[in-house]
């Protein structure tokens, strides 16, 4: 899938012909994606996300516009035509307006539409735009990005997923991470990186990692997964990533108490699968006498039990929407399987096997078909050879067609010989009995077809995942199952896991910022796009800027009636707000999570919040928590009233969509992430004092030329970013200690070593700093405790 960077002249025309005359005239992002949403609707056109507009007007030539999204703005200007007489005129007077606020709020200085567009809470190319149209400041245009169009799909998320990762365990050093990632984003790779990335970081050589699986054939899958990053992407790892691997040690599960026993010189453990973690054989990982980090790693965190898999911190997770719109995965087309019963009886049989004949000739090119029993495997593949065979002109032979399950399979091989050779297949028909839903990857499988009836989220998305994955040349993806909100929804929010309890289908968004005015301004535009009223709105943003950007609020919008036109639900509805925060989330997850455990069935929470709040922690005498709390549990019975039953005369008019979210609860997650290269925030992911240089080079990026840090005596390392002319002093001073020791003798350089830095004029560092600063002499040292920063980008120490 190409990408346009936001600095292209495709996009600024969009930018500035479409996206720039909707904000004025709407008031807002919001307003604008619900605008170009109703227009694409009309035209069949792709769903637009507002995060997707915020960065194509973000004038951040960093930035960029995946296909699909670009292709849908392009599809609404075409289908808006150009702007009329009478809206260019308006047009022009909003650009004045705009303009004539930011010279005043500018105060005369240099222009810096940054700046401006913070203080005046506008987007970057809106201001950009007014200046240039209406005072000719030209200059201000963005310079087009490196990559104006990139084919294929985008996996920079990886390198977020590796920093995130590892930025948990440096400040949980003996937690249990948890790195959830869809089937198809990469998961097992990724997770390698963070081994990789750990052990070379170790001062022993004989620090190691686990992997734990509880299957022999996903143990396999993982050792050659590891095999392959290390010959196809080098460049992503350490140095010695192959010696490193080397100290990687597989085991199944079974073997784990044995393996962990002693606890001496483990780096890390990784659980895969995770999910299964609850269950009583992984309790040995938990419980070994020796502080570690666990890594868990699953696509699915929710068991259909609801217990806990004990991960103490999700560091990282996104959405399947996320990567269907990088490219990474494709949307599947959800598709109801019409038979009258699921038994699998002769009819239905007959049925299914005439689906897949006909199907399999023409839209699906690659299959997996699962049922629940070895016989209906059998069966189904014996009448499937025998109507494939005699279909006049079938695309495929009785030989693409494959069962394999309880240790058997069509082809009479070793198992993983038969995946390989179906794997190799260009089209085909593969059925199993449902033993393929874990770790099997085949990215030409377009098509998966469930013929059993399930309440397991986790194995409907399990099973739908084996279709989703990127392969050169897929455009399409088929789920054929009985209709089932949750897989719906399940590929169109992320997973909630230990937060809010996902029964009653919240729209969640996620949206991340860089600083506190960043989170103040998308506070304040959510407040307006949901129409919060003023006094609960100054309450809310009261509350939000109690926050720190290290502990963000996250917002519950709560839905009240509404009785208008359905079109107008998205732009007319009102609602209320509950602003979560590290005061008050542990009584509100506690009430609400009760609340819908419970069914959600009462219209008025009074009783409830009677009864049960004091032993949730709801104080008696806090008046104004348990009114929020009541406006928020009374929208969630409406949730479940709209997912449930056929809509009363009290849902209104909200045009709800059947298997997607409910209309009455829309959660939004806040992420502190500083506006930093990647490989910045990579490098600082061990350092304690990570917070504080994120703040200081996301203020002032030009000031800093490089970024070092030194090593802490029992793990991680203190960074600090330096300027040009310090580094340039400390660049000066490593090169001459460098010169003199090159000849000396190794029973003699410690001495000399000490002469030299007593003779020397120090670089301008701390001390804490400067003391250690002979580990920078090596060129191990060099690689991994300095990073040059963007505009200086060689590291010139001979």
């Amino acid at each position: 899938m190409a990408r346009y960077g936001v600095g292209t002249p495709e996009v600024q025309a969009v930018v500035d012909d479409l996206l720039v005359p909707l904000y004025f005239e709407a008031g807002s992002v919001s307003a604008v994606t619900k605008a170009l949403n109703d227009v694409l609707r009309d035209v069949g056109g792709a769903t637009l996300h507002a995060n997707r507009i915020h960065a194509a007007l973000s004038d951040d030539a960093t930035r960029g516009l995946n296909e699909q999204t670009f292709e849908a703005l392009r599809l609404a200007a075409e289908t808006l035509g150009p702007r009329s007489v009478d809206q260019r005129a308006n047009d022009r007077a909003r650009l004045g307006d705009a303009a004539a606020r930011a010279l005043a709020a500018n105060g005369g200085g240099p222009l810096d539409v940054a700046v401006l567009a913070d203080k005046l809470a506008m987007p970057p190319a809106a201001v950009r735009l007014a200046l240039s149209m209406s005072v000719g400041v030209r200059e201000l245009k963005p310079e087009a990005s490196d990559y104006p169009v990139r084919p294929g799909p985008d996996w920079s998320f990886q390198n977020d997923a590796v920093a995130q990762c590892l930025d948990a365990i440096r400040r949980r050093p003996g937690g249990n991470i948890g790195l959830v990632l869809p089937t198809g984003a990469g998961k097992t790779r990724t997770a390698f990186r963070i081994i990789l990335e750990i052990l070379a970081r170790e001062t022993s050589t004989k620090s190691r990692a686990v992997w734990i699986t509880h299957r022999r054939s996903l143990r396999s899958q993982a050792h050659r997964e590891l095999t392959k990053l290390i010959e196809e992407h080098p460049d992503a790892l350490p140095p010695g990533a192959a010696a490193l691997a080397s100290r990687v040690a597989f085991t199944m599960v079974g073997d784990a108490a044995t393996v962990l026993a002693d606890g001496s010189g483990l780096a890390l453990v990784v659980v895969d699968e995770a999910h299964h973690a609850a269950a009583a054989t992984y309790q040995p990982i938990f419980d070994a006498k020796h502080a570690f980090p666990v890594l868990l790693l699953t696509a699915t965190p929710n068991r259909p039990d609801l217990v806990p898999i004990g991960i103490d911190e999700i560091a990282f997770t996104i959405t399947y929407r996320e990567l269907a719109e990088r490219g990474v995965i494709i949307t599947p087309q959800f598709e109801p399987f019409d038979v009258p019963d699921f038994s699998l009886s002769d009819e239905t049989m007959g049925n299914l096997v005439d689906m897949l004949v006909t199907e399999s000739a023409d839209r699906f090119i690659k299959t997996m078909v699962l049922v629940t029993r070895l016989e209906q495997m059998r069966e189904l593949h014996e009448r499937l050879v025998v109507a494939i065979d005699s279909a006049p002109a079938h695309p495929l032979k009785p030989a693409d067609v494959g069962f394999v399950g309880g240790g058997h399979n069509s082809h009479g091989l070793e198992t993983e010989d038969f995946l390989a050779l179906f794997g190799a297949k260009s089209r085909g028909i593969v059925i199993s009995a449902q033993m393929l839903l874990e770790g099997y990857d085949d990215p030409q499988i377009d098509a998966v077809v469930i013929t059993y009836r399930t309440e397991s989220v986790i194995k409907l998305m399990q099973a739908a995942g084996r279709c989703v994955r990127y392969s050169p040349g897929k455009t399409r993806a088929f789920v054929v199952q009985a209709n089932n909100p949750d897989l719906v929804y399940r590929f169109d929010q992320r997973w909630l896991y230990q937060e809010i309890d996902d029964r009653l289908l919240p729209e969640l968004r996620d949206i991340d910022f860089a600083d506190n005015g960043e989170m103040l301004a998308i506070a304040a535009e959510l407040l307006a796009g949901h129409r919060v009223d003023g006094r609960s709105r100054s309450d809310a943003m009261a509350a939000i800027a109690a926050c720190s950007p290290d502990e963000p609020p996250r917002l519950m919008f709560y839905g009240l009636p509404y009785f208008g036109e359905a079109e107008r639900f998205d732009s007319e509805a009102r609602w209320g707000v509950f602003v979560e925060t590290p005061q008050n989330s542990t009584v509100f997850r506690a009430v609400y999570n009760r609340f819908s455990l419970m069914g959600a069935q009462r219209s008025d929470p009074t009783e409830f919040l009677d009864v049960l709040g004091p032993g949730l922690g709801l104080s008696a005498t806090d008046q104004r928590l348990r009114r929020q709390l009541t406006g928020v549990l009374t929208a969630a019975y409406f949730a479940h009233e709209e997912l449930t039953r056929a809509p009363g005369p009290a849902q209104g008019n909200r045009g709800y969509a059947r298997n997607h979210s409910t209309t009455w609860l829309h959660y939004v997650t806040l992420r502190y992430r500083p506006a930093l290269p990647g490989m910045l925030s990579a490098f600082l992911a061990d350092c304690h004092n990570r917070g504080a240089l994120e703040r200081a080079y996301a203020s002032d990026p030009a000031a800093f030329s490089m970024a070092i840090k030194t090593p802490l005596p029992f793990g991680g390392a203190e960074g600090l970013l330096l300027d040009a002319g310090t580094w340039g002093d400390l660049e000066v001073w490593l090169a001459t200690m460098r010169d003199e020791l090159r000849l000396v003798e190794p029973a003699a350089q410690l001495a000399q070593l000490e002469a030299i830095r007593a003779r020397l004029a120090p670089p301008r560092l701390p001390m804490t700093h400067l003391l250690r600063a002979d580990r920078l002499l090596s060129d191990e040292g060099l690689y991994h405790l300095t990073l040059a920063l963007p505009g200086n980008t060689e590291r010139t120490v001979a």
